[in-house]
């Protein structure tokens, strides 16, 4: 008990150690510092930036007060920067006070994915002959994302504005980390087979090093040697990750690659519906100029013939008259049975299908067919025109016809 005691009063508190180091850094030879390194998460808060200057090694927080007096940097550049090492005691963080910036070139990380860039490109991988259309009309699109972002939302959003029918699956990946970028290289073979028309590889937008997955080699390869067309939406529009270079085609946010692999189908309809519109139209035109001259003539033929062709052209007449209606009646049966087709097109639309009370089965990302295809304990999705559930299956009991 007593060497307890002792202990106890011989100890320091927590803001005593803080203290001391305050003191320790607040020493001249702490001040004026000029140091270089790489710049990573640069970020202006009001008038002041924050931002992490590392090399290989190791990294320094810094903050640099009234920034727009200095140099504005980017992430992934190197700089050299004067400035005095503070240590905040009641958080306990120690950081460099920038006053000064230079720059002194392009950063490690940037370099090497520079040299990385220039290597791919002299094989060729970014060459636009290996690059695939994307098709026109899209049924069934595959995003390769984390469904913990915001990436998701903003992609089923866009595609839903224009167009209800669409199937859309997400492969719920890592899209920042170290290993990443291998383990989104590792799925993509088996994502290959599943036979979607379009596969989009997508993340918002971050530091160099936040995008570092999509400057990996072994994804830029694996992408490359896609067979399904490959949509890369990495990062802003003013990010460009080599995996935008190798796919068959970049879309500079999330949102435009909604807007790139859906098609409108609701502006389809409605030219589907004009364009039968105009053939009814000019149809109806063109008979009605055929009619008119022959009707024209039979008169030129009744005054001329005199009595004796009276009889003659009066059959004609009746015989215009009869075709007249037979085309009419045609047409009419033509009009209302593409009306019909239209109106079935439209009620195709599995979002109608589900109003009726009809579910969509999903799992493990694919669309269950039939009960055959499922097993106790599987984990199923069911997805309602308001919304989905989740279940697992407790038994499956087949039908005996």
């Amino acid at each position: 008990m007593s060497d307890k005691l002792s202990i106890l009063q011989n100890a320091i508190s927590v803001t005593e150690v803080n203290m001391t180091i305050k003191a320790c850094m607040d020493s001249p030879i702490f001040k004026g510092l000029f140091v270089f390194g790489e710049v990573s998460g640069y970020k202006m808060s009001g008038p002041h930036a924050y931002f992490t200057l590392k090399d290989k090694q190791s990294q320094l927080s810094c903050v640099c007060f009234y920034a727009a007096k200095t140099y504005q940097p980017k992430d992934g550049e190197s700089v050299i920067v004067k400035g005095s090492l503070d240590y905040y005691v009641k958080g306990g963080r120690l950081s460099l006070q920038v006053t000064s910036m230079e720059p002194a070139g392009m950063g490690v990380l940037a370099l090497e994915f520079e040299k990385l860039k220039a290597k791919l490109t002299a094989e060729g991988l970014f060459d636009e002959a290996h690059k695939k259309p994307i098709p026109q009309y899209v049924r069934n699109v595959l995003v390769v994302t984390s469904k913990t972002g915001a990436v998701i939302r903003d992609i089923v959003t866009t595609v839903r504005r224009k167009n209800p029918i669409i199937n859309i699956v997400v492969k719920d990946v890592r899209v920042q980390g170290e290993g990443a970028g291998h383990e989104i290289a590792k799925i993509l073979p088996s994502l290959d087979k599943l036979g979607y028309d379009v596969i989009v590889i997508a993340r918002g937008g971050g530091s160099l090093e936040d995008l570092a997955p999509f400057y990996d080699e072994e994804l830029v390869r694996a992408v490359y040697a896609m067979q399904t067309p490959v949509v890369s939406a990495v990062g802003h529009e003013t990010d460009f990750s080599l995996c935008d270079f190798v796919a068959d085609a970049r879309a500079a946010t999330p949102t435009a690659a909604g807007e790139l692999v859906a098609f409108d189908y609701y502006a389809m309809i409605r030219d589907l519906k004009n364009s039968m519109q105009s053939l009814r139209r000019n149809a109806v035109h063109k008979f009605e100029i055929a009619t008119t001259k022959t009707q024209l003539a039979c008169k030129t033929l009744m005054s001329i013939a005199g009595d004796f062709y009276k009889s003659r052209a009066y059959k004609v007449s009746r015989l215009i008259d009869r075709a007249t209606s037979a085309v009419t009646f045609k047409i009419e049966q033509a009009d209302a049975k593409a009306n019909r087709l239209v109106t079935a097109l439209d009620n195709l639309s599995p979002l109608k299908i589900l109003k009726r009370g009809y579910f969509r089965l999903e799992r493990a990302d694919s669309t269950v067919s039939g009960v055959a295809g499922l097993k106790v304990g599987d984990k199923i999705k069911a997805t309602g025109s308001d919304g989905y559930v989740v279940a697992n299956v407790e038994s499956v009991n087949l039908s005996k016809e």
